[in-house]
């Protein structure tokens, strides 16, 4: 049995683990960064009527927000403090008023001013129901990133990820600083390898209910689809960012071979014709190339090949256990895991092969990158706390922040920008 035939059985064996009870929680691990950040100052909100907040507060679910984005610092006061914010290089600040409503929803308006000056540099309302508070205040704040940056930003993106729940690995999507907590499989067999479908509108993860990988889809409010059920094995799946078909592995005797598929009609062909095996495929950002691991030097290395299956080459050489690839979305580099004195570690590097950084180190296993759709920062699973737990961290590997405990969780898969919503 050849190397990655023998990783993928120890994934679906080491899904067998005990579960515990799942909770929200975050603890920081805070790096030095060779990247510069923007001091922000958050106030508390001012509250008219007695409000029980959900989960936080919302000027707490800024400072999350900002100490995770990768481009701020939040610099905390409980009042306006034009001293402290000077001192700390704070040019601006964000606040706001809420107001508890007689129908039972909450007000919420948010501000950011310049604190100088006290101008208004953006003002936004949110009514919304108590549960809804967070998506208001992610709302709010991927406005502030673009008001200051002129870039999206991703708090009010989701992650889509593993959990063991009553002693089964099973599918669930969060926001994506771990809160919200969602379960999206109920099956008794092992769920695994979730992706998003293109436009977020669901997944696709492979299912163990035949005693053998399946690709299924499920959209959200919808039913599971069964994929692709020519074949008797199938895994590995990943999306097209532009026409949403499907690469995936398929196991068909001793080999794994990479198919194309419509998930809409079923049909499949054969993508790449080598004699090696290859698994855990990734789209370009822009679709024109593909990222696959294949044995064909010998060991488990990363490729990159044509949208037609043509002109392979290889990318990493440096490690002799190399997988489980993916574009950074500005598609400069490529982030990847790779095995170092019997440890998985995760690396990123030019797409050349050159230019290699080591992120995480001397932490125990960290394993499954996945970039963040404005490339600022990277998810991941590791074993550093003694189980399974996904973590993000900046994309040069400070501000490690854990995002879930309790139970096992992996396979963290990053969302891409949600179709802009307002919350009403």
């Amino acid at each position: 049995m050849n190397k990655i035939k023998l990783l993928f059985v120890f994934v679906a064996m080491a899904l067998a683990a005990p579960a515990f009870a799942a909770i929200d929680t975050i603890a920081v691990d805070v790096g030095i960064s060779v990247f510069q950040t923007m001091p922000i100052g958050v106030v508390p909100f001012e509250e008219e009527g007695t409000i029980k907040w959900t989960n936080e507060a919302p000027h707490l679910i800024l400072t999350r927000d900002a100490n995770l984005s990768g481009r701020f610092e939040a610099v905390n006061s409980d009042k306006f403090d034009l001293v402290l914010f000077s001192k700390k290089r704070a040019r601006q600040y964000v606040t706001g008023t809420a107001t508890k409503l007689s129908n039972g929803k909450i007000k919420l308006d948010c501000y950011l001013y310049a604190a100088e000056t006290k101008d208004v540099l953006l003002g936004e309302s949110y009514t919304v129901k108590p549960y809804d508070v967070r998506q208001a205040v992610h709302s709010f704040f991927d406005k502030v990133v673009y008001r200051l940056f002129g870039e999206r930003g991703v708090a009010s993106t989701k992650l889509a990820y593993v959990s063991k729940i009553d002693g089964v690995k099973q599918v669930v999507i969060s926001d994506y600083d771990g809160f919200s907590r969602r379960q999206i499989t109920r099956d008794s067999s092992i769920n695994m390898m979730p992706v998003w479908q293109k436009g977020n509108k669901g997944l696709v993860y492979v299912n163990f209910r035949k005693q053998r990988p399946n690709l299924y889809a499920i959209t959200f409010g919808g039913k599971e689809t069964p994929l692709f059920t020519q074949f008797k094995q199938t895994f590995s799946p990943a999306v097209n960012p532009k026409t949403g078909e499907l690469l995936f592995s398929v196991t068909e005797g001793a080999k794994t071979e990479l198919y194309r598929g419509d998930m809409k009609t079923g049909s499949a062909q054969k993508f790449l014709h080598l004699k090696s095996n290859q698994v855990s495929p990734s789209w370009s950002p822009f679709a024109s190339e593909v990222l696959f691991t294949s044995d064909r030097g010998g060991s488990p290395q990363v490729y990159a090949v044509g949208k037609d299956g043509t002109d392979v080459r290889r990318i990493t050489y440096m490690g002799h256990y190399n997988e489980r690839a993916s574009w950074s979305p500005e598609g400069d580099r490529i982030v990847y895991t790779s095995m170092d004195d019997g440890k998985m570690n995760i690396y990123t590097c030019a797409l050349d092969g050159t230019d290699i950084i080591q992120l995480t180190s001397n932490a125990g296993n960290n394993e499954h990158p996945t970039w963040s759709p404005d490339g600022k920062l990277i998810a991941f699973a590791s074993d550093r706390g003694g189980n399974y737990q996904i973590y993000i961290m900046r994309k040069d590997g400070s501000g490690v922040t854990r995002i879930t405990n309790g139970s096992e969780n992996t396979s963290p898969t990053w969302s891409w920008f949600f179709d802009e919503k307002k919350v009403k």
